[in-house]
């Protein structure tokens, strides 16, 4: 844009004789478009204004009224870009008239370079077009690269620009490196602070990213996000004490900050001490009655201490105040199925599931509903489809086993447990910790029906045995359950003496846990003493009562 000193400087030119106004033959426009710059105010006035300039540019100007060409030149060329960029939301939803005004600006912007190539907003204006959908990386960065340079006496704009050219790189190091000069220029630019703290974070450089999150935190001890990152980082690196530590001196300076309750009543809850979990969660609520992410942690905190009554007025009370609350959905379906009302929790998983197809975890929690709601067909379909998606999902495989076992499909139920067990034994002993994956319950059920099958031909004594003996030490030996299943295992290989020995212990394992199959492993106790296998098939009615939700998703 014209400044009012150049125009007075033109005005002042025109009136000064001597001038020699008859050698420069474009003058006339010159005088035009300088006066029309003055009142234009749309992109068509801005457009003539830059048309008069460049043809008083061609019919020819001297030395100090071409420079003065150009400024006007420029100066409109970039208001009509600013003008036109304004009107890109407008055309959002249309990729070629996005196109097209894009391509209109970028037109003003060249000509407003060509013009002034020191002219740095519409270097930077340049560099935010290239860098949307169509544009061109490459150019971005040369663009925004030239601005920083030209604002090597400005740190505080320079450090904006550092941080536009971070968000172009490809690789982290650079990234990294262009926030890291931002913040040397100008040490107050928390926008360049926050966004190294975010990169540090997506790329596990979890310990710088405290060590930055920290630094943000004192010059401005108001900064959630920091706060947030710190926590978030310490999670992770399961320093749980010190992000507790972190977080009580937060609520020592804001004690009426719940959110800051509710996150140090997730540490608490990762220390696994729940009632101080719940003294956190418990303020945060107090301090909002309205809060129903806290409540929602205080449900599941009930639920873990087998107060489902609590926790299902907790669920329903948040999911009044956010009724799209997915964990609210989730939460209720779990209590429903603690219940034992299958049906509903089938019905929530379902919709969870049409929400969101790609969640694994919800797909294979909605078949062990069907399967606890006697429909393991419906499981079996379920199954069928998510393992085409995702052959190595060994969860899908465990749970798809124990449905096939339920209809009699023992050799079906065999191979899934082997193919669940095939991909867990690829994994290292972190990951199986990680995935909290119950590695001793899934030998346990392959060593069972590969020992108790009534069909001979699924049989082998050798194989259950060898399983059986995995999922007792990995218990050490104090489950009656698979303590059960070894036995049935040592019958199976004939070997009835050993039977006898560790039914005798299921059975007293049995009494201790007040086990409701107590009755069952007498039984097979008798069994053994008689110099009997024992012999299990499990006959399921499938259960054919109707669905609010409509049935099997398909994944």
């Amino acid at each position: 844009m014209l400044k009012l000193s150049q125009i007075a400087l033109l005005i002042a030119l025109m009136a000064m004789p001597g001038i020699g106004w008859a050698q420069n033959e474009g003058q006339d426009k010159l005088d035009e478009a300088a006066s029309l710059k003055i009142e234009a105010k749309t992109p068509d006035e801005l457009k003539k204004v830059i048309r008069l300039c460049e043809e008083a540019i061609k019919a020819g100007l001297d030395e100090g009224n071409k420079a003065l060409a150009d400024q006007v030149l420029a100066a409109a060329a970039f208001q009509r870009a600013q003008m036109m960029v304004q009107q890109l939301p407008r055309v959002a939803n249309n990729p070629a008239a996005v196109r097209r005004l894009r391509d209109e600006t970028m037109a003003d912007l060249d000509k407003a370079l060509g013009a002034n190539p020191k002219l740095v907003e519409a270097l930077l204006l340049k560099t935010r077009l290239e860098a949307i959908p169509g544009g061109n990386r490459e150019n971005a960065i040369k663009s925004v690269t030239k601005a920083i340079e030209l604002l090597s006496d400005k740190p505080v704009d320079q450090a904006t620009a550092y941080l536009l050219r971070a968000g172009l790189q490809e690789s982290t190091e650079d990234k990294l490196s262009d926030l890291q000069k931002a913040i040397e220029a100008d040490s107050t630019n928390s926008d360049a602070w926050q966004a190294r703290v975010a990169v540090l974070l997506t790329n596990n450089k979890l310990e710088e990213a405290i060590v930055d999150a920290s630094k943000l935190l004192e010059k401005d001890p108001n900064n959630m996000f920091a706060l947030e990152a710190a926590v978030r980082a310490l999670f992770q690196l399961k320093k749980f004490d010190e992000a507790i530590t972190l977080l009580t001196t937060r609520i020592e300076k804001t004690p009426k900050n719940g959110p800051i309750y509710r996150a140090r009543a997730r540490a608490y809850i990762a220390k696994e001490d729940v009632e101080k979990a719940l003294e956190d969660v418990n303020k945060a609520i107090e301090l909002d009655p309205k809060d129903a992410e806290s409540m929602l942690l205080r449900s599941r905190l009930y639920f873990s201490k087998g107060e489902v009554e609590k926790a299902s007025r907790d669920v329903s009370d948040a999911l009044a105040i956010a009724p799209d609350a997915v964990d609210g959905v989730a939460m209720r379906s779990l209590v429903a199925s603690q219940e034992g009302r299958f049906a509903d929790a089938i019905t929530d998983l379902e919709m969870l599931v049409r929400f969101d197809p790609s969640n694994t975890g919800w797909i294979i929690q909605l078949g062990s509903l069907y399967q606890a709601d006697k429909r393991p067909r419906k499981a079996i379909k379920l199954f069928d489809e998510l393992l085409k998606q995702h052959p190595q999902e060994w969860r899908a495989f465990r749970v798809r086993g124990d449905a096939k076992l339920s209809i009699n499909d023992h050799s079906g139920a065999i191979a899934d447990y082997e193919d669940a067990l095939k991909i867990i034994e690829k994994m290292d002993k972190k990951q199986i910790e990680e995935e909290d994956i119950d590695y001793s319950g899934l030998l346990n059920n392959l060593a069972w029906v590969l020992s108790t099958s009534p069909q001979d031909a699924v049989r082998d004594g050798k194989r259950s045995l060898e399983l059986g003996l995995k999922a007792c030490e990995a218990t050490e030996y104090k489950q009656a359950h698979i303590v059960s299943t070894l036995a049935a295992c040592y019958a199976e290989t004939g070997d009835f003496e050993n039977a006898r020995k560790w039914s005798a212990k299921a059975v007293e394992l049995g009494a201790e846990e007040d086990s409701e199959q107590l009755e069952q492993l007498k039984k097979e106790l008798e069994n053994y003493k008689a110099d009997k296998p024992w012999r299990e098939e499990q006959k399921t009615e499938e259960n054919n009562k109707p669905l609010n939700s409509g049935g099997v998703i398909e994944t």
